[in-house]
């Protein structure tokens, strides 16, 4: 009978080792997963904020435009063509 419960509480020491043994598995997945994510979200960052600086000087150089449009619209209707 001793040995039945000896038995017993190896199988359940050897079940929570294997168990320990695959969350430590998992955990470093997981830690992998997450640096590899940390790092696809940092790229991204990085290129929404070129995209920005482009988006930026886009709409400096449009405005730059439209204030030389306007300014040669004016001069034309300064001229009399009648």
């Amino acid at each position: 009978m001793a040995t039945d419960v000896l038995k017993e509480l190896d199988d359940r020491i050897q079940a929570s080792v294997n168990k320990i043994q695959q969350l430590r598995r998992d955990n470093e997945q997981l830690h992998h997963r997450l640096a590899e994510s940390e790092k696809r979200i940092a790229e991204v960052a990085a290129q929404v904020k070129v995209f920005e600086q482009e988006r930026k000087q886009h709409e400096t150089e449009r405005s730059e435009i439209k204030t030389r449009i306007e300014k040669i619209l004016a001069r034309f209707d300064g001229i009399d063509l009648a």
